[in-house]
């Protein structure tokens, strides 16, 4: 992985590169960061740069043996550690990551900006959650007392410690009291879900979200979309870059058209057209359910701001405020609210594996009422129930 990839975030990069070239690198170390700060391709790119033999100002060559071995995760002094599930050949409890390399190297390689939910796909473990487990703790304890292959450093690279159990204190002492030229680096999301006991004896590195121009850039860049679809995915994606390239995936539609349509269909209260609405959005995997629920969110907040700036607001893009034009004569910022509060209400139920039929059925027809209750006069009726009216 090479710094290069990753968009921003050029002072953890300088922070990073700088503890190779003063030789100050902790031996263990905690990158902390929301999921999508990509603290995890930092810690891979900050690997190869450790060992590249022909290291440039601001990353690795590439081009040398070892940049060849670590860009490809598969050099010999480099150990990975992650959550995993029951193998198919092995019991659970002598299941580790050595068992699931392949699917590894693969989802770092082919989306490097992966998400948990991602990889629990790429190890089929949709019912299994999956953890660190005690010989997974004593292998990296083993590997780790050996002599390095490269007559180098050391390095294990855990992602995910969250999921190590009381297991993990069997690793204090390595973390602590590590052999001559190891370093550990543990990559985590939450801070608060580590062992106390793992957690003060490590260093931590904090990695903010990404901000939405970074983000409104690369998707421009990179993934070749509209400066509009681009613009709306940023902003929905909270500073997450994998959320950015998964909204990326489905950039055909536009998401401020699918919120009015939406709306729509609340309001006309149509049985069949609810029906046949929530089982679309049911089939949609539950990531990009959620991801549509928090770009509705997000849109409400800037068309609050539409409003109460008169229409003068800058942060909304134009495909944006055509639909916030149409809505103003329904929605008023106490509606803004009471919708707001029932899509919080679903992305809750939804992350809780609440029945997705059910909880989509239910918040649909809430939003209808609130809808309905707000409509006096048969024009502003028609701005939801007139099928030509949809913006197409």
């Amino acid at each position: 992985m090479f710094f290069k990839n990753i968009p921003g975030k050029e002072e953890e990069k300088l922070r990073l590169i700088n503890q190779v070239k003063e030789d100050r690198i902790p031996h263990a170390q905690l990158f902390i960061g929301r999921e999508g700060s990509a603290n995890l391709t930092l810690a891979l790119s900050f690997v190869s740069y450790l060992y590249c033999q022909q290291k440039t100002e601001n990353d690795s060559c590439g081009e040398c043996p070892s940049c060849k071995l670590t860009h490809k995760l598969i050099h010999p002094d480099v150990h990975f550690s992650f959550p995993v599930v029951k193998s198919d050949s092995k019991k659970r409890e002598d299941t580790t990551s050595d068992d699931f390399l392949p699917q590894w190297r693969n989802i770092i390689q082919t989306t490097p900006f992966f998400s948990f939910y991602d990889w629990q796909q790429a190890i089929q473990a949709q019912t299994t959650k999956p953890n660190i487990n005690t010989k997974e703790c004593n292998d990296i304890i083993q590997k780790l007392s050996f002599q390095s292959f490269s007559d180098g450093p050391k390095v294990l690279l855990m992602w995910m410690p969250e999921y190590l159990g009381k297991e993990g204190n069997k690793l204090l002492k390595l973390i602590e009291e590590p052999t001559d030229n190891t370093y550990l680096i543990l990559v985590a999301n939450d801070q608060e879900r580590i062992l106390n006991t793992i957690l003060s004896r490590c260093q931590l590195m904090k990695f903010l979200p990404f901000h939405e121009s970074t983000l409104r850039a690369y998707l421009i860049n990179e993934m070749s979309l509209s400066e509009e679809a681009a613009t709306q995915i940023a902003r929905s994606s909270d500073g997450s870059i994998s959320k950015a390239i998964e909204g990326a995936r489905g950039a055909d539609k536009n998401q401020s058209n699918l919120v009015f349509d939406w709306l729509r269909i609340c309001y006309k209260g149509d049985s069949e057209e609810m029906t046949s609405f929530v089982n679309e959005t049911v089939s949609m995997s539950l990531d990009n359910q959620i991801r549509f629920l928090e770009y509705a969110l997000h849109f409400f907040e800037t068309y609050l701001g539409y409003l109460l700036s008169n229409g003068a607001s800058t942060e909304m893009t134009e495909n944006e405020k055509a639909v916030a034009d149409k809505m103003k004569a329904i929605i008023d910022a106490q509606k803004i609210e009471s919708i707001g509060n029932t899509i919080n209400q679903l992305i809750f139920y939804l992350n809780r594996n609440g029945n997705h039929k059910v909880n989509w059925m239910a918040d649909t027809i809430a939003i209808g009422d609130i809808l309905r209750n707000i409509t006096q006069s048969s024009p502003n009726r028609r701005i939801f129930a007139d099928e030509s009216l949809l913006i197409t």
